[in-house]
């Protein structure tokens, strides 16, 4: 997490201390500690005022400081609150157990929040994923702020579904018929990809695995609770879970912490509703955060497999175990999220008169018919998860597109019901569309805002610009006013590649480049007719 979600806990006391006091009840759940000593406190209402003041009786209260005996009612509006898939029962269940049904908690896995949360849009009021680290894998476009660092934990173990212990990940990797996760979408298979870093055999398999989840593989990273139902069914194998998820799905199997360390679910508790909401909601969070920090949430939590500072581990469970670095971790992380993030790009095709014109002096086939022949091979190994739009241009007057470029196919997932059809079938036309000079510049502009306003947090984000030649629209701006424009529509948060590719040497490698430059990307040159389908998969590769 970062830095800023780190320091943000003072901001969250400061949210919740603005209800009034409330009448006294029955209690919930054991005596507990409490989350925020009376130090930190004291630092916050000598920094924020009044405000903190009162927070300090809102939290002691909370916790038991002041009368362990006297609870509070659940006030405040309703309140959505998104909970990892795991999680999200046992959430619901206390919040209703504690009488209070302004909450409504739903099933939300990481990645539905970490768009909407890079880009400013819709988000839960709060938000328990089941690790810190996902935030590390986007700038949001506003910080949440941390209500509880950790609302329960667990830590990563090594099952074996023969009866036998391993206790490495040594062991685990001596076994054949080892099932692991997608480390780039489940943190529990983060051990796995940091034990098989600086050895080769190890590297080599986690790098096959990699392949065939980056292929599209549906079964090739099943989640924790399928892995563990095929360990249980075939009675052997080993895989890396949550202890969680062992103990709720697979408990009579044998499973320990592994010896070289291991990564720990930490579950924390971020509100990200917005600011002005956040006011709003002052009272129902105040409620949220008591009901959640109560010794009954923690007895629950412990019940459904997790470990709690209040409650302790639940049964069964592995024992003590050592933290992996939690540098180690992020950094597998983020090499792992880069590795198998998946494409969304636009093609933008030429579809000007040269592209009609031989591919070489000797040759038969176009251009175009090379550059489609790539670019259908491409639509067709990519994986389901990869996004692709397709475009063509070409000069307005002298062309057949009714303008200088056309959206062909809207940028929509290979997954989605007819694109992959629908591209091909588009692509295939495009020797009907051929005709007139080369609107490079305006087109080059028109389709980087257009990936820019259209940017998926979770992708890499291209435009494809493939053309044979210079931009000759008397209309459009110079190439030096193209690159000022595209810097000007340049966004931080929504980076955004041009991958230039030229076809045959006449293409104007040099624009390519300057445009390339422009928005952090690269310019390739298919100088030969049997290059042009490399050249195109290169450039999808690009990171």
């Amino acid at each position: 997490m970062s830095d800023k979600a780190y320091i943000s806990t003072s901001k969250a006391l400061a949210i919740i201390g603005s209800e009034e006091p409330a009448e006294p009840t029955e209690p919930t759940g054991p005596e507990q500690k409490p989350r925020f000593s009376r130090e930190t406190i004291g630092v916050i209402a000598g920094a924020a005022g009044l405000l903190a003041v009162c927070l300090l009786a809102t939290a002691l209260v909370a916790h038991g400081e002041a009368n362990p005996g006297e609870n509070r009612r659940c006030s405040g509006p309703p309140m959505t609150v998104a909970v990892a898939p795991e999680a999200a029962n046992v959430v619901s269940s206390i919040l209703d157990d504690a009488g209070c049904d302004q909450f409504e908690v739903d099933v939300t896995k990481a990645d539905e929040v970490l768009g909407p949360l890079a880009l400013g849009g819709d988000l839960p009021d709060v938000w328990i994923p089941d690790s810190s680290q996902w935030l590390e894998r986007i700038d949001p476009a506003t910080e949440p702020v941390t209500l509880r660092a950790s609302m329960a934990s667990s830590p990563v173990v090594i099952v074996a579904g023969d009866g036998l212990v391993r206790r490495s990940y040594a062991e685990a990797f001596a076994e054949e018929d080892l099932l692991v996760g997608d480390p780039g979408r489940m943190m529990s298979a983060l051990g796995t990809a940091i034990a098989s870093h600086g050895d080769p055999q190890r590297e080599a398999r986690m790098e096959s695995h990699a392949a065939r989840i980056a292929s599209g593989d549906e079964v090739a990273a099943p989640t924790d609770s399928g892995r563990l139902a095929e360990l249980q069914t075939v009675l052997s194998g080993v895989t890396a879970t949550s202890e969680q998820q062992w103990s709720e799905y697979a408990p009579t199997l044998k499973a320990a912490a592994p010896k070289e360390g291991t990564v720990v679910l930490d579950y924390p508790v971020l509100i990200t509703a917005d600011s002005s909401r956040r006011n709003a909601l002052a009272s129902s969070i105040t409620t949220f955060a008591r009901v959640i920090d109560s010794g009954a949430a923690d007895t629950a939590l412990t019940e459904a497999g997790f470990r709690t500072t209040g409650a302790g581990k639940p049964s069964p469970n592995v024992g003590a175990f050592t933290r992996v670095d939690p540098a180690t971790v992020a950094k597998t992380a983020a090499d792992w999220s880069t590795r198998l993030r998946p494409t969304r790009a636009i093609a933008v095709v030429d579809v000007s008169g040269s592209m009609a014109w031989p591919a070489a002096p000797d040759s038969s086939t176009s251009r175009l018919e090379l550059t489609q022949a790539g670019a259908s091979e491409a639509v067709e190994a990519l994986p389901g998860g990869a996004a692709i739009g397709l475009w063509a241009f070409s000069e307005e007057t002298e062309g057949r597109l009714g303008g200088d470029h056309a959206v062909l196919v809207p940028t929509r997932q290979l997954a989605a019901k007819g694109q992959r059809t629908q591209l091909s079938e588009e692509i295939a036309g495009l020797s009907e569309r051929t005709g007139g000079g080369t609107a490079l510049h305006d087109t080059a502009l028109a389709a980087y805002q257009a990936a820019v306003a259209s940017y998926d947090p979770l992708a890499a984000n291209t435009v494809l610009l493939i053309t044979d030649g210079t931009n000759d629209d008397p209309d459009s701006m110079d190439l030096a006013e193209l690159v000022r424009q595209l810097e000007a529509a340049s966004d931080p948060r929504r980076p955004v590649r041009v991958m230039g590719i030229g076809i045959t040497a006449d293409a104007d490698l040099g624009a390519l480049r300057a445009i390339a430059d422009a928005t952090g990307g690269e310019a390739y040159v298919a100088e030969r007719p049997e290059d042009v389908g490399a050249v195109v998969r290169e450039a999808l590769r690009h990171r």
